[in-house]
C-alpha cells in the first residue's frame, strides 16, 4: 500500500499539518522539521497524490507546457529551459506535443484540465485553433501564457520574439551589402511569426525605397519541402535574387539542399541569411548569417508571468504582449554585392 501523509508524519514524529505545510510549501517549517520530513519521505517512498490535491482545491504544483514538436532545436531549448525554471520554483511539468494538430492539441488541453494543473504555457498549433476551449479554461480560472505565437491577445499574456524587428534587421543588413533583389521564402503568414517576419522584410525594403517585388516572395509552410520548392522557383526567374532570406531553419535546410545540388556558391553566387541561430548554422560551410532569438529569456519570462498569474490574488488584469529583442549574427554566408 502506498504511503500516506499520515505515515510520513508518524515516521517524522510531527503533526500532519506540519508535514502538509512542508510538502505544499505553504507556510513556515523549521530546518530540523524539514530534514525529518525529507528523510521520512525518502524512507517510505512517499509520492504526493497530485490529482487528489487538485480536487481538494489545493495547488497541484504542476504546469502544462504545450509545444508543436521536440525535433526542432528551438522547441527543445524551450522545453529544457521551462522545465529547469519550474523545477527551481518547486513546480513539476507535464509536457504535451501537439504536432501542429488542433485535435491533438484539444486532447492535451482537456488532459491538463483533468490533471488540475496550476497553469499552462501554450503554443497554438499551426493547423486550427482551440480558442473556444482555451477561453473556457480561462473563464474557469486557468492561467495561460501564450508563447511564440499570438492568438488570444485580448485575453492572455504573450511572450514573443520581436519578429518584425528581426526581419527588418536582417533585410536591412542585406540591403547594406548592396542587395536589391532579396528573395524571401516564408511560412504561413496567417500565423503571427510568418506575418510579422514578412512585414519586417517589407518595411525594410520600403524604407530603402526598394519596390516590393512579389515574384521574389514565396509564402508556404515552415517546412524543408517548402524551402526546396521556394528556392527552385526563385532560381528559375529570368533575373535571380542575389540574396535569399529563409523564414525558418527548416526552410533554410531546403534552400541549402537545392543550392548545393545546383552547385550555387554561397555567398559568391548568392548570399543566404536566416532566422533563429542553432549550433549547426555556425559550423555549416560557410557559417550562416542569422538573427538570433533569446530563447532562454523567452522561457524565463513565460514562467515568471505564469507563476505571477497563479499566485496573484488579482485575477482580472489587462493582458500584455512582451516582445523580446533579437540580435544579428554576421557570418560568412553573406557578402557585399559586386556592382
Amino acid at each position: 500500500m502506498a504511503a500516506t501523509i499520515r505515515d510520513v508524519a508518524k515516521r517524522a514524529g510531527l503533526s500532519q499539518s506540519t508535514v502538509s505545510r512542508a510538502l505544499n510549501q505553504s507556510g513556515y517549517v523549521s530546518a530540523d522539521a524539514q530534514r525529518r520530513i525529507d528523510e521520512a519521505v525518502d524512507e517510505l517512498g512517499y509520492q504526493p497524490n497530485w490529482l487528489a490535491r487538485g480536487l481538494k482545491g489545493q495547488s497541484s504544483r504542476l504546469v502544462g507546457l504545450i509545444v508543436p514538436e521536440i525535433a526542432s532545436l528551438y522547441d527543445s531549448l524551450i522545453i529544457q529551459s521551462v522545465s529547469r525554471m519550474l523545477h527551481e520554483n518547486s513546480y513539476g511539468m507535464i509536457l504535451c506535443i501537439n504536432n501542429e494538430d488542433a485535435e491533438v492539441d484539444l486532447g492535451y488541453l482537456k488532459i491538463l484540465q483533468e490533471k488540475r494543473v496550476d497553469g499552462i504555457i501554450y503554443t497554438q498549433p499551426l493547423n486550427g485553433k482551440n480558442s473556444k476551449f482555451v477561453r473556457r479554461l480561462v473563464k474557469e480560472g486557468m492561467p495561460i501564457i501564450e508563447l511564440n505565437r499570438r492568438c488570444e491577445e485580448d485575453l492572455l499574456d504573450g511572450v514573443l520574439a520581436d519578429n518584425i524587428q528581426s526581419a527588418y534587421q536582417i533585410t536591412n543588413y542585406l540591403i547594406g551589402l548592396g542587395h536589391r533583389r532579396i528573395g524571401l521564402v516564408m511560412g504561413q503568414t496567417d500565423l503571427t511569426t510568418g506575418e510579422y517576419r514578412y512585414n519586417g522584410y517589407r518595411h525594410a525594403l520600403n524604407d530603402a525605397n526598394i519596390p516590393l517585388d512579389n515574384e521574389l516572395i514565396r509564402i508556404g509552410s515552415f517546412t524543408q519541402e517548402h524551402g526546396e520548392a521556394g528556392i527552385q522557383e526563385l532560381l528559375q526567374l529570368p533575373e535571380r535574387p542575389t540574396a535569399v532570406l529563409a523564414g525558418s531553419n527548416r526552410i533554410l535546410m531546403g534552400i541549402l539542399k537545392v543550392l548545393g545540388e545546383q552547385n550555387i556558391c554561397i555567398p559568391g553566387d548568392m548570399s543566404v541569411a536566416a532566422f533563429n541561430d542553432t549550433e549547426w548554422l555556425s559550423i555549416w560551410n560557410p557559417p550562416i548569417t542569422t538573427v538570433d532569438i533569446a530563447t532562454e529569456e523567452m522561457a524565463r519570462l513565460s514562467v515568471e508571468l505564469l507563476l505571477r498569474r497563479i499566485t496573484s490574488s488579482v485575477k482580472e488584469t489587462k493582458p500584455r504582449t512582451y516582445l523580446l529583442s533579437t540580435s544579428l549574427i554576421e557570418r560568412g554566408s553573406c557578402a557585399m554585392l559586386n556592382s
